[in-house]
């Protein structure tokens, strides 16, 4: 009996230290240990659908932390709300070798909620502070959520970003009888479907970012999973088409846009003169603007459901939603035809919606107003936007416009190299000790414009700070700048500066050396390796065109003494021009680059570092005065 209890007491030793040891850091392949911060040793996730309108979602996670750039991963952050519930959350933390340090109790983990300035919700978030141990260490987890409204179904993810490995992930979706799951699969490693509705992932490298890859487009695994049949706070719908999902939106706006007798009077008299639709629309896209604020509210369905019409007239404030339904309901006022629309908004967000896969992944409303072969569309949340003018938010895209009969994607403005511009007229007048005043009038248009936008709104000192931080030149004194703004639909900043430059040029003796490109962008162009590239080659997210004619007044007795053939080169990614000549005492100096966001392979890595040597070359000449 004694050596049978001990055999037991060594047998279960074993098995506890085999347990502890299965998460040491030694036994991460070293293939996964490349370009790493963090190995996710184990992702997890099962989501069990109920019914139409109930889930279960468990998660499981075992990350190793590998160095202090994932010191940010030792704060898990798990939010929840009416719609969906956490049930329960475990955790545990592992020394280096696997050895368990301490599982996680309750009086660890936090409930708190975000902090709010210009939203209400119901949103309330549980956070994880793990100990912090010497790296490497590792971190478990389990999450249980309940659903209770279902619009989404997840997104699998097992790798979302370059500086993480993975060593095993797996998502499967069990569905309740009756109901069918539609998914969509991205850039999938050959055999990762292993059933009908489950995958599995092994070793997933880490890797450094490139530059000049395609926006957000990281070639990584991703499995999109979409209901058909759901069900939130008693409303069904139907998502096997876009229209049957903008079916079930009509039905949730349904009755919201009504107003007030005296609010339709007075939108009718403030549009009385309208020659035409595009004034009216201004009009009352100036009257949202000028008497409403934002203000997210996003209380169970209230995340999904706009506000009534007539309550954001009332309270003079609403969110996305709520100001959309709101240009709506006025817009029909005064008989203009206006379309609710959805869409996923972001800078980087352009590719992440999947026409071919009906899905209620978006995170915004906006408005669209067909014009005969035009379309207008209008952000309701901006107070300073111009009228039809969407900018890097929502440009480019599809989006789900909620018409009579149904939803329907269309495709938002795209904004390229032909209006995204930008125009340097520049005036200098340069002394014979290498001083020199500059006189400047810079016109930005489209896209190129927003920053100059924002600066407009500033007060002049602090648009001084940023323009000392923004202007590429060593060293010079703002003398007065100004910028005015032209609120089109295509809108416009025009920029006027005045800067005293103390050298501008350098002196030797009877000569003066002066840069040939002054305000333009400049590039320094990084050493070009196609042959090791992973991604994809874009020059410019949505593609960009900068002109400069530049005139410089030489002091007294000086002429051009280096003769500069004029240069042009052409590529798949754009074009570069620049021309120098001397007339009457004045250098005159005409520079255009454009820059295309056509997407290339990587193999054309090299031609594109070449075209940007070229251009980095070119704009690094300095001009030979002699005396």
């Amino acid at each position: 009996m004694k050596n049978f209890v001990s055999l037991f007491f060594l047998l279960f030793s074993i098995f506890q230290l085999a347990a502890q040891s299965e998460y040491a850091a030694a036994k991460i392949p070293p293939s996964l240990l490349k370009n790493a911060d963090v190995v996710f040793r184990r992702y997890e996730l099962d989501f069990n659908v109920l019914n139409k309108g109930e889930a279960i979602e468990t998660e499981h996670t075992v990350l190793t932390l590998l160095n202090a750039k994932a010191a940010d991963y030792n704060e898990q952050v798990f939010y929840y709300s009416k719609i969906f519930e956490i049930e329960d959350i475990e955790g545990a933390i592992y020394d280096g070798a696997g050895n368990l340090v301490r599982r996680i109790k309750k009086k660890d983990i936090e409930d708190q909620k975000p902090f709010e300035q210009q939203f209400v919700d119901d949103y309330r978030y549980k956070i994880i502070h793990f100990p912090r141990l010497p790296f490497p260490y590792t971190i478990e987890y389990t999450v249980k959520r309940r659903y209770n409204g279902l619009l989404h179904y997840p997104i699998f993810e097992p790798q979302s970003s370059p500086e993480e490995a993975v060593e095993y992930a797996r998502f499967e979706l069990k569905m309740a009888p009756g109901l069918a799951a539609r998914f969509k699969e991205k850039d999938l490693p050959q055999g990762s479907k292993t059933g009908a509705l489950r995958w599995e992932f092994h070793n997933l490298q880490a890797f450094e970012p490139e530059l000049f890859s395609p926006v957000g487009d990281w070639n990584l695994p991703r499995i999109l999973t979409s209901p058909t049949l759901f069900s939130i706070e008693g409303y069904d719908g139907d998502m096997s088409s876009w229209q049957s999902l903008g079916t079930f939106i009509q039905k949730m706006n349904a009755g919201k846009d009504a107003l007030s007798p005296e609010t339709v009077a007075q939108l009718k008299a403030l549009t009385a003169d309208c020659p035409d639709t595009a004034c009216k629309i201004r009009r009352v896209y100036e009257h949202l603007q000028s008497g409403t604020r934002y203000f997210f509210v996003g209380l169970g369905i209230g995340g999904w459901q706009p506000a009534m019409a007539a309550e954001v007239d009332q309270f003079k404030y609403g969110d996305c939603k709520g100001l959309s339904n709101y240009m709506v309901a006025m817009l029909q006022a005064v008989g203009v035809p206006a379309y609710y629309a959805l869409i996923r908004a972001g800078e980087e967000e352009q590719t992440t919606q999947y026409p071919d896969f009906p899905n209620a992944w978006f995170n915004h409303a906006t408005l669209c107003i067909p014009m005969g072969k035009d379309t207008m569309w209008l952000e309701c949340t901006s107070q300073t936007e111009s009228c039809g003018f969407l900018s890097d938010f929502t440009d480019d895209r599809p989006a789900l416009v909620i018409f009579p009969e149904g939803g329907r994607l269309v495709q938002t403005p795209r904004y390229n190299e032909t209006v995204n511009t930008i125009h340097h007229k520049t005036d200098i007048a340069l002394a014979d000790d290498g001083s020199a005043t500059l006189v400047s009038t810079d016109v930005y248009r489209g896209i190129e414009q927003d920053i100059p936008s924002a600066l407009a709104g500033l007060h002049d000192e602090k648009r001084k700070k940023y323009l000392y931080e923004l202007l590429n030149l060593p060293d010079f004194e703002i003398k007065s700048q100004e910028f005015v703004r032209k609120k089109e639909r295509l809108p416009e900043v025009q920029q006027n500066l005045e800067l005293a430059i103390p050298r501008l040029a350098s002196v030797s003796g009877k000569r003066l050396f002066l840069p040939v490109s002054v305000l333009s962008s400049k590039f320094e162009a990084p050493t070009a390796d196609s042959s090791a590239r992973r991604f994809s080659v874009q020059a410019h997210s949505r593609g960009m065109t900068e002109e400069s004619d530049l005139t410089i007044a030489v002091p007294t007795g000086y002429v051009l003494e280096n003769a500069f053939a004029p240069v042009s080169w052409s590529s798949p990614f754009g074009s570069f021009d620049l021309s120098v000549r001397f007339e009457n005492g004045t250098v005159i100096v005409h520079r255009k680059l454009v820059l295309n966001n056509s997407i290339q392979g990587k193999e054309r890595y090299g031609e594109f570092i070449a075209f940007l040597k070229h251009v980095a070359k070119t704009d690094k000449v300095k001009l030979v005065l002699v005396r």
